[in-house]
């Protein structure tokens, strides 16, 4: 993928050694890069796009949010704006975004099922990724009895948490009208 194209990112913050959960797409939904690294190390995945869309996603309880947003900022990341600043980024919450995506009743995100859950959602979305019930085609009897299961397969709840910012700034940009701006955070508009 050449770097001068347009990138759609996302960021999940915690605390801890590598706080950052970090997910780039392209244009068409496809994962180009996954990482779990420190702040110092996201901001080098980040200052090698030219252009991109940025979606940062925390809880309000945590000051990693200011801290990155002031990291980012001196690597010429804007607020996103009408102006086509070549990197900007907006601020999204996960937990919204997927209960506002999901036709049905939200599972807990922590949880297995809500893993798989929230998985789908994305699948469903276009997000080019495996189809999260092939999972169940690989369990068999032995497989269980031995304790092996493709978890490879599973996405973590903070990945999927950066996908889904990572998606709220792709539809900013592809179809800004099915995304609406509620208080400080961009969330998928009400049908």
């Amino acid at each position: 993928m050449a770097f001068n194209q347009m990138v759609f990112a996302g960021v999940d913050l915690s605390i801890g050694r590598k706080p950052v959960t970090f997910i780039a797409l392209d244009r068409e939904l496809n994962i180009i890069d996954v990482q779990k690294c420190s702040v110092s190390e996201s901001i080098l995945c980040l200052e090698k796009y030219e252009k991109i869309l940025l979606g940062i996603t925390t809880s309000a309880r945590n000051p990693a949010s200011s801290n990155f947003k002031q990291e980012i900022s001196h690597s010429n990341f804007s607020a996103l704006s009408e102006e086509s600043d070549l990197r900007q980024f907006m601020e999204t919450k996960a937990p919204d975004c997927f209960r506002m995506l999901a036709a049905a009743k939200l599972l807990a995100g922590r949880t297995f099922e809500g893993r798989i859950q929230r998985s789908l959602i994305l699948y469903e979305e276009g997000f080019q990724i495996s189809d999260p019930m092939d999972f169940f085609e690989e369990i068999t009897r032995h497989k269980l009895m031995q304790g092996i299961l493709p978890f490879e397969n599973l996405y973590s709840a903070r990945e999927l948490d950066a996908m889904v910012a990572a998606y709220m700034g792709w539809m900013t940009y592809n179809r800004p009208k099915q995304v609406s701006l509620q208080g400080d955070f961009i969330l998928p508009a009400q049908e």
